[in-house]
């Protein structure tokens, strides 16, 4: 590949290419403000809703299992049941959860990546069907042994958990890399309509993770409300495919039309696999716009929820007196997850930071990690490194901001993926966009016990 072709951007001269790139995709695509003129109208909204339900149900069943698995895992099913009928903590226990962060994320990362090479012959929603099954059926499996004894099988039951971890989240990282892959041919209102999914269900899940503290007491009744609400939302996603795909808006952008009469006339040609080639020329193409969805997610992730978490509160602070028991629950889970929600509904409604200025906001962003350490961080493990204050007001501060950008400022991000390549590379793109957000995702929950080493050395 000459240099000349898709080089990184770095001079003033690409920079410029760049810049004109946009304004022409801007011309092809106005996607943002309206929609090209002889689109059909999407009726009621029903393909938006349909796509933001799919936001919600790429990341449902992981965000009950995880919010549920100290509960329910760590504290009950596996600890070992002694002669007295009361729980002790055993080796499983101690260490479910940094095995289920490994098991989790790497195949997630993996299956996401190689997901981008694999042609399925028909459109992406054989693909994204197949995903919904086979996470249906982990959830399924999952439950099964709600009420079932373990512990006298304990190492099998930690072993089968495990596993089906590893499905869930790699079959999810397809599943998500696939919506990705199908909304590039939409307006980027589409794309952002996952982003708003993603983050309405963080909301929704802390908001039935405070209600479950009220209304139920059993932890297995607590687990059989989180996993079924997460089978009931995948159900609701497979069968909207039916619907979708006979929608004539969703007909327009996806092309159904022609491809079917391609295909009845015996016209078709088998879909090209994205080549290691194809792969590194996007990169170069868009690697802007891929920096900026690692950076945020990862920005995100390392400081949520382990870090805020990390971060001793004032008991005696108003603030802290206001939700008690519940202060965790209201000022790290639900506070993220809902400015979180209204950040990716604001971007929907303006874009005050255009494709070329960006970068600059992200960068600027990081900055939001070093200013959470210092705060009353891990005070009794640190090493020299000073607490500036011990005031919940900075935390709620630093908070609102670190969520309200991450909403926005994710929308953003993957809504602008196409505007840094050729049109023609608009779909290997946002799957790619996929990726990078997963590894920013990945990479900021490794980074977070790097933080903490660090905190407590100096």
């Amino acid at each position: 590949m000459t240099a000349t072709e898709k080089a990184p951007l770095h001079s003033d001269d690409k920079n410029e290419k760049v810049t004109l790139h946009m304004e022409k995709r801007a011309e092809v695509q106005p996607f943002i403000q309206g929609e090209p003129s002889t689109a059909p109208i999407d009726k009621w909204s029903a393909v938006y809703l349909i796509i933001f339900l799919h936001g919600i149900g790429t990341l449902m069943p992981w965000n009950m299992f995880l919010t549920i698995a100290q509960t329910y895992y760590v504290e009950y099913k596996m600890k070992g049941m002694n002669e007295n009928g009361t729980l002790d903590s055993t080796w499983y226990s101690d260490n479910y959860m940094s095995a289920q962060n490994i098991c989790s994320q790497l195949p997630n990362l993996l299956l996401n990546f190689i997901n981008i090479f694999i042609v399925v012959k028909g459109d992406l929603t054989k693909r994204i069907g197949l995903s919904l099954c086979v996470v249906g059926f982990a959830v399924l499996f999952t439950m099964s042994f709600i009420f079932m004894n373990t512990w006298d099988w304990l190492g099998g039951f930690f072993v089968l958990t495990l596993v089906s971890v590893i499905i869930l989240n790699g079959t999810n990282g397809i599943y998500q890399n696939s919506i990705f892959g199908l909304v590039s041919d939409f307006p980027f209102k589409y794309t952002n309509a996952v982003i708003i999914g993603n983050n309405f269900c963080g909301t929704f899940v802390s908001l039935i993770n405070i209600g479950s503290l009220f209304f139920f007491k059993s932890v297995e009744w607590q687990a059989m409300v989180y996993f079924g609400i997460s089978l009931l939302t995948i159900a609701a996603c497979f069968c909207s495919f039916f619907v979708l795909k006979k929608l004539p808006y969703y007909r327009h952008f996806a092309k159904c039309d022609e491809k079917e009469d391609a295909e009845a006339s015996g016209e078709t040609k088998e879909q090209e696999a994205v080549t290691p080639k194809q792969f590194i020329e996007t990169f170069k193409e868009g690697w802007i716009g891929f920096t900026n969805v690692f950076l945020v997610f990862f920005v995100t992730l390392s400081i949520f929820p382990v870090t805020m978490f990390s971060v001793v509160p004032d008991k005696e602070s108003i603030t802290y007196t206001m939700f008690g028991d519940l202060y965790v629950a209201f000022t790290t889970f639900l506070l993220f997850n809902l400015l979180a929600f209204i950040g990716s509904m604001l971007s929907s409604w303006k874009q005050v930071i255009d494709p070329k200025h960006m970068r600059w906001y992200v960068y600027v962003r990081v900055l939001l990690i070093p200013a959470f350490i210092f705060l009353n961080y891990l005070p009794e493990q640190r090493g020299s490194l000073p607490v500036l204050t011990t005031s919940n007001w900075p935390f709620l501060i630093l908070g609102t901001i670190m969520s309200l950008s991450s909403g926005y400022l994710s929308s953003l991000s993957m809504m602008y993926i196409t505007r840094y390549v050729s049109e023609d590379r608009a779909r290997v793109a946002m799957m790619m966009a996929a990726f990078f957000l997963i590894s920013g995702i990945v990479a900021g929950i490794l980074f977070t016990p790097v933080l903490a080493a660090f905190v407590k050395l100096f």
